[in-house]
């Protein structure tokens, strides 16, 4: 009996081991099996942090690195901002209550917000924005992410211009968006025209209808602005057709004898997004913010309740502090900057003969040049990456190729580069000096490798 009972207990120990054996080797295949998600490996990077990454490494060996690539002032936050962080990091406990906020951010912040629309763009009556229509965002960047993500179902179609900020792309393509990369026309604009376009051809070719579009201006990389009437047409044609407009207006406030208008003052479904990370110099505190149109406040505060709770709070208490006279005053000063770094690379730009196509830089901080077929073989990989790449491991200049910015799908990338002055007038000037030195080595390389 008791051998029975050892045969039994054996026979039921040796078939759980087998079990759980097998289990465990099924658990290490599907361990095996783990990956990143389609979603994720089908994104594309952000090129000018790839950029931005190798001018670190070559800095870290000891080169002199001249930073024309990323858009991030030369500056810091306004003595005001800081101080008042320093306050609150700091100050007593009424002063240093730096939890949670509401999940739209600050009731004082987006009051301000709010008071600057009414003063800067003089909104009529029925145009002007309540603070419960405005959310801090976490840069402008949960902004996109957040109207995606209310305005727009994966499949839907939206519009970006050809040559755009290629995080629209990415972040739309993560989605499950797809995208209509509308041309720009010969001044670098996407307006209502090219977009009126694109409508037709698609009603006409039974494609998928626009769910929205999404635009900057002062644009980027292109520096180009919509006229007031170009706005207006664009908003209107937006409303006739049902399409939701996202305009990109980080930029305002950085323009060279042009006045930058806001879709808020034609469009009722429009949604301003807007940014503390240029004009204001904040680019490492995170905070932006969007003006809603009242259909999407309770979507849009339910997506940021769940993504993102609030904006950081240490930034948003400092932010209070952006529009006071003291403030704005030290801002200017970086715009008067800009104007001045914007001027001498046209002038240097123009001084080079073989470079004939120039986008308007009428706004933010970028200048965008066409190099052309004539000054790229792209049979012979000379194109605009391989020029900035060689410009950067030659000479130490740090400029972005247009495959950041450009359609895909198309053959410009290759041939256009951006120049980023938002480093300061010196560093403008020396790397200036080095391209015109590295210049003519190129145009040899070019002229070389097509006969």
């Amino acid at each position: 009996m008791v051998r029975l009972f050892i045969c039994a207990w054996l026979l039921a120990t040796t078939k759980n081991t087998l079990t759980t054996t097998a289990y465990t080797s099924k658990s290490k295949m599907s361990d095996n099996n783990i990956k990143p998600s389609n979603r994720a490996t089908q994104v594309e990077s952000f090129k000018v942090m790839d950029v931005l990454r190798r001018a670190n490494q070559l800095e870290a060996e000891g080169r002199t690195i001249y930073h024309c690539e990323v858009g991030q002032p030369e500056s810091g936050a306004p003595k005001t901002v800081a101080q008042a962080a320093v306050t609150a990091l700091t100050g007593d406990a009424n002063q240093s209550r730096l939890g949670y906020t509401d999940a739209f951010g600050l009731v004082e912040l987006r009051e301000k917000i709010a008071e600057h629309y009414k003063e800067k763009y003089s909104l009529p009556a029925d145009k002007e924005v309540g603070a419960d229509r405005i959310v801090v965002t976490t840069g402008s960047s949960g902004g996109f992410l957040l109207a995606f993500t209310a305005c727009f179902d994966a499949g839907d179609v939206i519009a970006v211009a050809s040559s755009g900020y290629p995080c629209y792309r990415n972040i739309g393509g993560a989605l499950g968006l797809e995208l209509a990369n509308v041309p720009i026309n010969e001044e670098f604009k996407l307006t209502a025209n090219e977009l009126r376009k694109e409508i037709d051809e698609r009603k006409a070719s039974g494609k998928k209808r626009i769910r929205g579009v999404i635009l900057s201006s002062p644009s980027n990389p292109t520096g180009a602005m919509l006229s007031v009437t170009e706005l207006k047409d664009m908003c209107e044609l937006c409303e006739k057709e049902g399409i939701r407009f996202l305009s990109d207006e980080i930029y305002h406030g950085i323009s060279y004898d042009k006045e930058a208008a806001t879709a808020l003052s034609f469009s009722s479904t429009a949604i301003v997004i807007n940014s503390f990370s240029k004009y204001y110099s904040m680019s490492g505190w995170r905070l932006g913010w969007m003006v809603l149109p009242p259909d999407l406040v309770d979507p849009i505060n339910t997506l940021q309740q769940n993504m993102f709770i609030n904006a950081p709070t240490i930034s948003q208490t400092a932010a209070i502090q952006c529009w006071e006279p003291e403030t704005i005053a030290e801002l200017e000063t970086h715009v008067a900057k800009y104007r001045k770094s914007r001027e001498f690379i046209l002038k240097q730009l123009d001084s080079i003969s073989e470079i004939k196509s120039i986008a308007p830089a009428d706004g933010g901080f970028y200048v965008y040049i066409d190099l052309g077929e004539e000054l790229v073989c792209r049979g012979k990989g000379l194109g605009s990456t391989e020029m900035c790449r060689m410009l950067l491991e030659e000479k130490g200049v740090a400029f972005t190729p247009g495959t950041d910015f450009e359609d895909p799908a198309g053959n410009l990338g290759d041939r256009r580069f951006r120049i980023s002055y938002a480093g300061g007038t010196t560093v403008v000037a020396d790397a200036m000096d080095h391209f015109k030195d590295y210049w003519p080595s190129w145009v040899k390389r070019v002229k070389d490798a097509k006969n």
